[in-house]
């Protein structure tokens, strides 16, 4: 069965990517999982940390403007995807002050 959530083409870092998001599955339900899916993985794992460093440092210029922080995501099981938790009480504070606009 083909998934009902979008899937975005994204340049991030200097990386032509896709992005995913989906709810978080851990029992905590800390928030979104924004995964950005590597066509090819690299084979040294080193690359892929300096990846998502990179990738971590432009979100965080990014969403720290309207007050969302992100997280890595290090329970990632997938070689090819770098992924990143938004917490809720960050989406739903600004869920909420749109809202009151």
């Amino acid at each position: 069965m083909k998934s009902l959530a979008p899937i975005y083409n994204v340049t991030i870092a200097g990386q032509k990517l896709k992005l995913s998001f989906v709810s978080e599955d851990s029992p905590t339900k800390m928030g979104i999982n924004m995964r950005f899916v590597m066509e090819t993985p690299p084979e040294d794992p080193r690359d892929k940390q300096e990846l998502a460093n990179k990738i971590s440092v432009v979100l965080q210029k990014k969403f720290g403007d309207v007050g969302i922080a992100v997280a890595f995501n290090d329970r990632n099981p997938y070689m090819n995807v770098i992924s990143f938790i938004v917490p809720i009480d960050a989406i739903s504070k600004v869920l909420v002050d749109v809202l009151k606009n």
